[in-house]
């Protein structure tokens, strides 16, 4: 007597809530991974210095970065990052401090607000994307919830400078590339970067890679940011 198989109809009813399943369960995995991979820290056994440099590590809520002195012996951002290159060079020309931040570039470039976020721009940022490299010129920070002031030493700072240095390709007069038609506001300016934006490399992890090359006490991964604020703030 022949055994009778399942018919293509039916092998394709008893696998569609298995893959339907797997795919529910992605997310899940991936907020679980990054719960307990954020609580986790790198660099452990860091200590503030009782002086150094101050750095800020902020956040709006989605996105961090870090907001630099604009310069010291050691580092001139204003050389790098030149404030022709902003709109309001005359308003804003002699701030004290510099944002920088890492990220998506359909996100930052074509999603300037949240009405300008449509579902094709979010799945294909999210899938891969190139990177940029945002630069704000700004005034002194006030410390928050926010916003997270931490202190280096000169050879953290070094290490700190070095990464971002490395995060941004450069032209043949060893100048950062900037995106000269792009801007939020009249602070503010946009550079390509290295490196590709996707879901296990973020714009808050590459701040979490950054503050690890410093030698900081921050999260073994973050995707999001407020496992940094939190490193940051014990």
């Amino acid at each position: 007597m022949s055994q009778e198989h399942p018919r293509p109809a039916s092998r394709l009813r008893f696998l569609a809530p298995l893959a339907l399943t797997g795919l529910l369960a992605m997310p899940a995995a991936y907020l679980q991974a990054a719960l307990a991979l954020g609580l986790l820290p790198a660099n452990r056994d860091w200590q503030a210095p009782a002086a150094g440099i101050p750095i800020y590590l902020d956040s709006n809520g989605v996105h961090t970065g870090l907001v630099l002195p604009m310069r010291n012996s050691q580092m001139d951002w204003s050389a790098r990052f030149p404030p022709r290159q902003i709109l309001r060079a005359d308003r804003f020309a002699a701030s004290p401090y510099i944002a920088i931040g890492w990220g998506s570039r359909t996100f930052f470039l074509q999603t300037q607000t949240w009405a300008d976020l449509t579902p094709g721009k979010a799945l294909a940022a999210l899938a891969s994307d190139d990177s940029v490299l945002h630069v704000e010129y700004q005034p002194q920070p006030s410390e928050s919830a926010n916003t997270r002031k931490m202190l280096l030493t000169p050879g953290q700072y070094a290490k700190l400078v070095d990464f971002i240095s490395q995060s941004m390709p450069i032209d043949a007069d060893g100048k950062p590339l900037w995106l000269k038609d792009y801007h939020y506001d009249g602070n503010d300016a946009f550079y390509q970067a290295n490196g590709n934006y996707n879901p296990l490399m973020t714009c808050n992890q590459w701040t979490r890679n950054a503050l690890n090359a410093a030698g900081v006490r921050t999260a073994l991964w973050s995707p999001f940011g407020q496992a940094l604020l939190w490193h940051a703030g014990s």
